[in-house]
C-alpha cells in the first residue's frame, strides 16, 4: 500500500513537472517567433531578460524534480523486483517441501514442476525425451501421492499458498 502512495505522489510530481516544462517551452517558442517578427512580447511590465531567466529557472527546477522522481521510481522498482524474487524463491521452497512430503521421485518432481508451469503432456514428453504415456503415468503417480485429483488441483494447491502468503513473507 505504501508503494502505491509513493507511485501516486511520483505521478503527481511528474505531471506538475511536465506542465511547468510545457509552459516554459511555450514561452520560448513564442519568444522565438516574436524575435523573428520583431514583436515585443513583454508589454513593458516585465523585462524580457527577466522572463527568460524565470523560464530557465523553471526548467532547471523541473529537471531536478524529474531527476529525483526517476531516482525514486528506480528505487521502488528495485524493491518490487526484490520482493518478487523473494516471493518466487519462497514459493519454490514451499513446492519442494511438499514434493518431499509426498515422497515424489526426482522424475516425478520434474514432471510436477512442468505441470504447474502449464505445459501439456506432449510438451513435457518432448522436453524430457520420453513418451506421453510415461508422462501420464508419472502424472497419475503425482496425483495419487499428493492426494490431489488433477493438474488444476495441483496448481491451485500452490497458488493458494502464494495468495494466502503462507511462509512467503
Amino acid at each position: 500500500m505504501m508503494m502505491i502512495k509513493k507511485l501516486g505522489g511520483s505521478l503527481s510530481i511528474l505531471l506538475i513537472s511536465f506542465i511547468l516544462m510545457t509552459i516554459a517551452e511555450l514561452f520560448f517558442i513564442i519568444d522565438i517567433v516574436a524575435d523573428v517578427m520583431l514583436i515585443d512580447i513583454t508589454g513593458g511590465l516585465i523585462k524580457h531578460n527577466t522572463l527568460e531567466f524565470l523560464s530557465v529557472l523553471l526548467l532547471a527546477i523541473t529537471l531536478v524534480a524529474l531527476a529525483l522522481q526517476i531516482k525514486n521510481l528506480l528505487a521502488i522498482n528495485r524493491m518490487q523486483q526484490l520482493a518478487l524474487q523473494t516471493a518466487s524463491g519462497k514459493l519454490i521452497e514451499i513446492i519442494k517441501m511438499h514434493f518431499a512430503e509426498w515422497k515424489l521421485s526426482s522424475s516425478e518432481q520434474e514432471v510436477a514442476f512442468l505441470l504447474i508451469k502449464g505445459l501439456s503432456i506432449q510438451e513435457i514428453a518432448e522436453i524430457r525425451n520420453t513418451k506421453a504415456g510415461t508422462v501420464k503415468s508419472q502424472s497419475n503417480a503425482i496425483y495419487q501421492k499428493s492426494s490431489l485429483q488433477n493438474r488444476a488441483e495441483l496448481t491451485a494447491f500452490f497458488v493458494v499458498d502464494l495468495l494466502a502468503g503462507e511462509s512467503i513473507v
